[in-house]
């Protein structure tokens, strides 16, 4: 028995903008899904749940798939890098490239980056909310001015 209340499409924890891009970047770079797949070390079906959204890859499944197609991190969130870079930019992404290239290191920063992101994503959702309830106060403060019709707020 289904659940006709499931939403249809990609999840909401995916990311269909993301998958876009990594689809591009592959095709781009002459591969299959499943030549990524293997070079990822992760199934065909996962590397299809991203392309479509339904799933997002982890740091470390994303720095896989891309270094797979011939680019990196930096590449992917940045662009190329550009010539008029700061040396401290050039600096931090030199870090960052060692400390993800590096075995011993790379696990701890993943997972440093995911979490993170995922915080990020709370902070960014929580910055909207009061976005929000300004708009509906001021909608309430106009629709009052209107009803009143002397221009003057009513307390």
């Amino acid at each position: 028995m289904t659940n006709n209340n499931e939403p249809k499409g990609p999840r909401p924890h995916g990311d269909t903008e993301l998958g876009q891009r990594l689809l591009s970047i592959r095709l781009r770079a002459g591969l299959t899904q499943a030549d990524i797949a293997r070079k990822v070390a992760v199934s065909r079906q996962h590397i299809s749940n991203i392309e479509l959204g339904v799933t997002s890859p982890t740091v470390q499944v994303l720095q896989d798939y891309l270094r797979a197609c011939g680019t990196d991190l930096a590449e992917f969130f940045y662009g190329p890098l550009p010539i008029n870079q700061t040396q401290r930019q050039r600096a931090y992404h030199n870090k960052l490239q060692a400390l993800l290239q590096n075995d011993t290191t790379s696990r701890v920063v993943t997972k440093v980056l995911d979490s993170f992101m995922a915080s990020m994503e709370s902070s960014l959702t929580a910055l909207v909310q009061p976005i929000r309830v300004q708009a509906r106060r001021a909608r309430g403060r106009h629709k009052r001015e209107d009803q009143d019709g002397s221009g003057k707020q009513i307390a």
